[in-house]
């Protein structure tokens, strides 16, 4: 077989793994043990081929074809970052006269992606949230389709286009500790998406210059379900806070529900202050502090970066975009 080739196929199916395993081995990227790569990587040895992978992208015909990835709780959740980023793509792109599709993916099922790039539907992808160890970005190498990722990835060769969420959440913290909070908890979702770890890297950076020690207790994360926040809540009101501080739109109005069920006043009893604003917050008595990002422009701005690399084109690999922190009555 020596001189011959061997695709991600058909490693996969002797070794009794998945094609994200062997990428991931034969890349270097990725967490999986040494064990594994180290298997993988004889067995290549020891077959004497090449693995290939598939023909670069520009080599197809174009399809004039976008893809958007969300995820699959879009469906079910009125999430206006994402809706106002779809919108901001799908202007730019059809300014550039292509079409955009959507492509649902998680970490556990990424199906639909594979489909779509198995067929050729798509001349570039657009991932709408950036995920520690994300299966997408294996797939994406192997197929070697164009992307960019909405969000921070270690990887800084990876093109991505990002708001300045640790600048924001800093600012944000130090606004609320100039005002006299000295007791904030922050509350924010799971630490697989990189926003929420650098929502709590801003929020940290803040609080050694007010003399303020970090206090775990006052701090909730890996928080997504409805189940999760009402234990968050439940748990930061037993530290006596006197300011919360949520991750987002939808968790700050879920916790102005609650606090209203509860008899709590807002900002009498306790302030309430949120890392993105949307008009979810203006539908809230009072109207709730929050940090303004413009989405449209952010979605917009990746997807001009895509594009851009279609076009072979240089590019600056990341991108980062400003913000606005509006105080409101739930603060003062």
């Amino acid at each position: 077989m020596q001189g011959d080739s061997i695709s991600i196929e058909e490693i996969a199916k002797a070794l009794g793994v998945s094609k994200t395993t062997v990428s991931r081995a034969l890349s270097g990227k990725g967490r999986i043990s040494e064990a594994t790569r180290s298997r993988v990587r004889a067995y290549v040895a020891s077959t004497g081929a090449a693995p290939t992978v598939r023909a670069r992208w520009s080599e197809k015909t174009a399809t004039h074809n976008l893809t958007m990835i969300i995820p699959p709780h879009f469906v079910h959740l009125d999430l206006p970052f994402l809706r106002k980023c779809m919108g901001g793509i799908s202007m730019m792109a059809a300014q550039r006269g292509y079409d955009l599709l959507l492509c649902y993916a998680s970490a556990s099922d990424t199906s639909q992606l594979e489909r779509q790039l198995s067929n050729r539907k798509t001349d570039g992808v657009i991932l709408s949230r950036a995920m520690e160890d994300d299966p997408c970005l294996d797939l994406l190498q192997q197929y070697r389709v164009p992307y960019v990722v909405i969000g921070r990835c270690e990887d800084t060769s990876i093109p991505q286009v990002d708001n300045d969420q640790v600048g924001a959440s800093y600012e944000m913290t130090r606004l609320l500790l100039r005002l006299g909070a000295r007791r904030i908890a922050l509350i924010v979702g799971t630490n697989t998406y990189t926003v929420n770890i650098d929502r709590m890297r801003g929020y940290l950076r803040a609080l050694p210059e007010f003399g303020v020690p970090e206090d775990r207790r006052l701090i909730q994360d890996g928080v997504e379900s409805i189940a999760q926040r009402s234990d968050a809540l439940e748990a930061v009101l037993d530290q006596h806070p006197d300011c919360l501080l949520c991750g987002d739109d939808r968790l700050a109005f879920d916790v102005m529900q609650a606090l209203h069920a509860r008899h709590i006043r807002v900002p009498q009893d306790l302030q309430v202050a949120s890392l993105y604003d949307s008009e979810l917050l203006l539908n809230t008595v009072p109207n709730v502090s929050a940090v303004q990002f413009d989405a449209e422009r952010l979605g917009a701005s990746a997807c001009r970066m895509l594009l851009d690399i279609l076009a072979g084109k240089q590019i600056n690999t990341r991108q980062v975009e400003g913000y606005q922190v509006i105080l409101r009555d739930s603060t003062h």
